[in-house]
């Protein structure tokens, strides 16, 4: 795991950020697991030190055959090592589909909007940004009906009634949404 032989006599404090993941990695699979929860692994490294993780991540995911809940804001790096992707919004289900799917056809607006903010190094590749409005809602309190409904741009009245179903749009892709017109 890329740690110097020395480590095995230091302190955690005296760690780096990057060792300090890679041997929380280790420890898990000290214990032979066939799935890991991993929440937001890199969100306190490096951008360097987050690609090495990351590729540490994919390889043992297909060396070992691992099965890992991966958590994270930073949707790049949940399009390079997730197969299926959940879009969550106030804990909720807004979207749901292979990455693949998912990436190239967005279904949900909250989905749409997420991807939108992606930054891109070609700007002629960039999709048109969509910035939310409208009020965010408390997640102790949230709204009736469709939780995003007060930020979506597509919001109808019908929207404040029932939590919408997670319904399948196309094969394996599901989405939480009334609005069939908007697909």
């Amino acid at each position: 795991m890329e740690l110097p032989v020395d480590a095995f006599d230091r302190y955690a404090h005296e760690f780096s950020g990057g060792q300090r993941q890679r041997i929380g990695i280790a420890r898990a699979l000290t214990l032979d697991p066939e799935f890991i929860v991993a929440d937001e692994p890199v969100s306190a490294l490096d951008v360097s030190i987050q690609a090495q993780v990351i590729n540490l991540l994919r390889d043992l995911q297909v060396r070992l055959g691992l099965t890992m809940l991966f958590i994270s804001h930073d949707l790049a790096v949940v399009e390079y090592i997730c197969d299926t992707v959940i879009v969550l919004y106030l804990g909720r289900i807004m979207e749901m589909a292979p990455a693949a799917d998912l990436y190239a056809r967005p279904s949900h607006p909250y989905t749409r909007a997420l991807l939108s903010a992606i930054p891109s190094p070609d700007p002629a590749t960039r999709p048109q940004r969509q910035i939310l409005t409208g009020d965010i809602p408390s997640p102790a309190n949230p709204p009736s009906g469709c939780v995003f409904r007060t930020r979506c741009p597509f919001a109808v009245e019908a929207c404040a009634g029932d939590v919408p179903a997670l319904r399948e749009v196309a094969p394996g892709h599901l989405r939480a949404c009334i609005r069939d017109d908007i697909l």
